[in-house]
C-alpha cells in the first residue's frame, strides 16, 4: 500500500515485516555514496565523462527511486528527472521536498507524462537504467527491486529499441545505459565504449 509513514510517502505491505520504502537522499547507504570523497570514484560518473561544452545538464530518463540522479547531482551536474510511474513520481516529489539544499537546488522533477524532446534544454547526457534482475544478495536490495519491478516493468525488445532511439534523438553529447555485467547491450546496439565493474557496467553511446 502507498501512504504516509513518519512523514514520508512510502510503500509497504501491511502484512509484511519490512521497513516501508521511501525516497530519501541522505540516509543509510545512499548518504554514504553521496559524500564528496566517494562520488568521483563511482563508475557512473566516469561513464558520464566531462562535458566538452558548457552544457552540463543530465536527463535521468528512468529515475526510479532517484538514487543515481542524486549521485549525478553531487558530481556537479544539474539533473532532470523523468519517471513514468505515477507512484514513483509522487515518491520522488516527496523525496525532493526533504532533500538536502545542495541537492534540491540542482534536481528538477519533470511532469509524470515524460520528457518532451521539443522542450528539452541542451543536454550533456541522457542516463537510462531499465529494470533488470539483480545479482546482489542483500534483502534490502531485493525488496526495493521487487517494488520497482511491479511499478516499472522491464521493457521488451521493441520498447528497448524505442527507448534508446528516443534518448539518442534528444541529441545529447552521450547516452549512458546501466546494464548487468554479462547482458547484451540495450536493444542489441553496440555502444561506443563501456565502463565495467564486477556485476554492473555502463554502456556509453556517443
Amino acid at each position: 500500500m502507498l501512504g504516509w509513514h513518519e512523514e514520508r510517502l512510502s510503500l509497504w505491505r501491511p502484512e509484511g515485516r519490512e521497513s516501508p520504502l521511501s525516497v530519501t537522499f541522505s540516509d543509510g547507504k545512499q548518504g554514504y555514496r553521496l559524500t564528496p570523497e566517494r562520488v568521483r570514484h563511482e563508475r557512473l560518473i566516469k561513464a558520464l565523462g566531462k562535458p566538452r561544452e558548457q552544457t552540463r545538464t543530465v536527463l535521468d530518463a528512468t529515475a526510479g527511486l532517484g538514487r543515481d540522479a542524486a549521485l549525478i547531482a553531487m558530481a556537479g551536474f544539474p539533473v532532470l528527472l523523468a519517471e513514468r510511474s505515477p507512484i514513483l513520481h509522487a515518491m520522488l516529489a516527496d523525496g525532493l521536498r526533504r532533500a538536502p539544499t545542495e541537492l534540491a537546488a540542482v534536481m528538477q522533477l519533470l511532469p509524470c507524462a515524460g520528457a518532451d524532446a521539443h522542450s528539452m534544454p541542451p543536454l550533456h547526457a541522457v542516463y537510462l537504467d531499465p529494470m533488470f534482475p539483480s545479482r546482489e544478495k542483500s534483502a534490502a536490495v531485493k525488496k526495493d527491486l521487487q517494488w520497482l519491478q511491479q511499478l516499472a516493468a522491464y521493457p521488451d525488445h521493441h520498447e528497448e529499441v524505442m527507448l534508446l532511439e528516443w534518448a539518442l534523438g534528444l541529441d545529447p553529447q552521450r547516452v549512458v545505459v546501466k546494464r548487468p555485467g554479462k547482458a547484451e547491450p540495450l536493444a542489441k546496439r553496440r555502444p561506443h565504449h563501456q565502463i565495467a565493474g564486477k556485476a554492473i557496467r555502463f554502456d556509453v553511446y556517443e
